[in-house]
């Protein structure tokens, strides 16, 4: 088990690399379908070999590679994703999840700029009746270069199939973007880093990323996107991220922890579910009893989540709080089984917000529980050597003010959920 699930500093340092968050956040979302085989991270090294030849401006170079990255953030669905790995596409087909990502993005400040180009990032130069930003074109150009690739062949023998595609095509792109991808074509070297796995490294040394997330109100802000992007994937979780946060800060907040802890716990909950990105959605959208092969691919989301939070510098109690809110007293929860000192108080906090907010909130299956019947639940699983007795006390007790939260917290969300599909899907 990784010593970071030990030690529990209460810091997070004071600058937190967006690009470091956005590239674990790519990998979590291609994840959810292996035939993306790290299609994001293909897309922005292509993407940022073209801008670079284009003697684009190190600002504007940062902006496609992040957009790159999450270009397809809002394929929400198994169909989507499938259909944006076909080369033959129109552009209305597909403006559906480039609105989608780009309204989930716009309005966090570092990603502004990065959420406009995935908003065009299907745009048809040949017959674009709009003012399309050069990132999105270049960022387009990539991502039907990265599905012309076939994994199962040297990447090399290639390169005179997809000139090819692509030229043919070649009006579907500015004329200064296709010259530009046709001379890096002839470096070996950027066919090759395509497929590192170091990518990060790699494009750390061609790019200086100086976007940061410099405070604890800024990576609430970006926690709070990020769990529209997990929860928004399904009507039945649209609004369970926000309530788990709610339920756990305020439990915390009861609890007399200080305020930076309580922060601290409210992004943890917020964030507590990232793994699911890597669940496919027809899981998420079942309405009946799971079998074991689906259950099993549910529990890998929490050490998902873990994943993705330990590899941004700053984070490492968040990933651990976050990642153990399905862990046991006993030691027989997962995905780490931790018992004991290794189980954190805050930790063990989460995991009764996670309970509570389940019980309370109402589902597609049954409505929300009272005070009473979600402290029989709780108490039973304290009892059995689940969830903290202690805490679940201290939830009973308070079990109005914590609710009424949680009610107020999921009413926002339900109403950002509704204007958000309302705006984008009629």
């Amino acid at each position: 088990m990784s010593g970071a699930l030990k030690k529990v500093s209460m810091f997070v340092k004071r600058e937190i690399s967006i690009y470091d968050f956005v590239c674990s956040l790519s990998e979590a979302v291609d994840l959810v379908f292996p035939a993306l085989n790290s299609h994001h991270k293909k897309v922005a090294h292509l993407a940022c070999g073209i801008a670079i030849e284009m003697n684009m401006t190190n600002d504007d170079i940062q902006d496609i590679v992040l957009a790159a990255m999450l270009h397809d953030i809002g394929a929400f669905s198994l169909w989507e994703r499938i259909k944006a790995l076909t080369f033959e596409q129109y552009e209305n087909e597909m403006s559906q999840h480039s609105m989608l990502g780009h309204k989930l993005l716009k309005d966090f400040g570092p990603l502004a700029n990065a959420a406009m180009l995935i908003r065009h990032h299907h745009a048809d130069y040949n017959v674009s009746r709009y003012d399309v930003p050069i990132g999105s074109y270049i960022i387009h150009l990539a991502d039907r270069v990265s599905i012309l690739i076939d994994e199962n062949r040297e990447v090399l023998e290639q390169i005179p199939e997809i000139i090819e595609t692509i030229t043919v095509n070649r009006r579907k792109f500015p004329p200064d973007v296709y010259d530009a991808f046709i001379r890096i074509t002839k470096l070996e070297f950027v066919w090759v880093e395509a497929f590192l796995p170091s990518f990060s490294t790699v494009m750390m040394k061609r790019v200086r990323f100086s976007k940061e997330i410099v405070d604890l109100e800024t990576l609430r802000c970006f926690a709070q996107l990020i769990s529209r992007i997990i929860d928004f994937r399904s009507k039945f979780t649209a609004t369970h991220s926000s309530g788990v946060a709610a339920v756990a800060k305020e439990l915390t907040i009861i609890s007399g922890f200080s305020e930076r802890e309580c922060r601290m716990m409210e992004i943890a909950g917020l964030l507590h579910d990232l793994g699911k990105l890597a669940v496919p959605d027809s899981i998420l959208e079942k309405n009946d009893k799971l079998s074991n092969e689906e259950f099993n691919i549910i529990k890998k989301h929490t050490y998902y989540t873990y994943a993705v939070l330990s590899k941004v510098g700053g984070l490492e109690d968040i990933a651990a709080w976050a990642s153990q809110h399905h862990e046991r007293q006993d030691g027989n929860g997962y995905p780490f089984h931790v018992k004991g000192e290794d189980f954190s108080k805050l930790a063990r906090f989460l995991a009764v917000a996670d309970v509570l907010t389940a019980l309370t909130e109402d589902r597609p299956y049954r409505p929300g529980m009272d005070r009473e019947d979600a402290a029989d639940i709780m108490f039973c699983l304290a009892d059995d050597g689940g969830i903290d007795k202690g805490i679940v006390e201290l939830a009973h007790k308070n079990f109005f003010s914590i609710n009424n939260v949680r009610i107020r917290a999921q009413q926002e969300a339900r109403k950002e959920y509704d204007i958000f599909h309302k705006n984008c899907f009629r």
